[in-house]
């Protein structure tokens, strides 16, 4: 009885996963990446984009409609989540980021670090709540960061680059091992959102 339950429960996170990530007129994949990895515990929070693009051919309805689905999916998947819609987004526009969590005090905590005044202080609060490397983190706050087109030509060419999300320091190769993790864990969620990342 008990195995029968716990394989339904499997089923049902499967299910989720996949509906997750078929939300991309939405979310892109890098947001639908960091969902799951918050919700696998890979990660504690996350700062997700849920736009509207006017290019794409869906209806205002047809956004919220998907907006709602999400929440679904978030709450079933034991989430939290304070959702900012950009609609419609556009290159004149500020994005607003969705905040992500694996439990309400680490929601607030990723807040009230993201609505810090002093941008130093809020790069370095949120950038450890996403938990990203602290040498990343550090380099970002600081304006220091080490660019992607300075990385050997070999790395750049590299399926794993495609799940860099973050900007790196000179302390890159360091880096650059969780962003094999990330990948790897990714690959082992959702082999579709795997190779939908790699082949972009």
């Amino acid at each position: 009885m008990q195995r029968k339950k716990l394989r339904q429960e499997v089923l049902v996170q499967n299910r989720l996963v996949k509906e997750l990530v078929s939300l991309q007129n939405i979310l892109n994949d890098q947001s639908i990446a960091d969902i799951l990895l918050v919700r696998s515990w890979f990660k504690p929070s996350a700062l997700v984009e849920v736009s509207y693009l006017p290019h794409r051919q869906y209806s205002r309805s047809q956004f919220l409609t998907a907006v709602r689905h999400l929440e679904k999916i978030l709450q079933k998947l034991g989430l939290f989540y304070k959702l900012h819609l950009n609609y419609p987004k556009n290159q004149n526009n500020l994005t607003q980021f969705s905040y992500i969590a694996l439990d309400p005090k680490m929601l607030k905590k990723l807040i009230k670090a993201d609505e810090r005044r002093d941008t130093k202080k809020r790069r370095m609060e949120v950038g450890k709540l996403l938990g990203y490397p602290k040498t990343a983190v550090v380099a970002f706050a600081n304006g220091k960061v080490f660019a992607r087109s300075k990385l050997p030509k070999a790395i750049l060419k590299t399926s794993t680059i495609k799940f860099l999300n973050f900007q790196l320091s000179r302390n890159w190769k360091r880096e650059l091992k969780y962003v094999r993790r990330r990948a790897q864990e990714i690959e082992k969620i959702s082999p579709v959102l795997f190779r939908r990342i790699v082949s972009n």
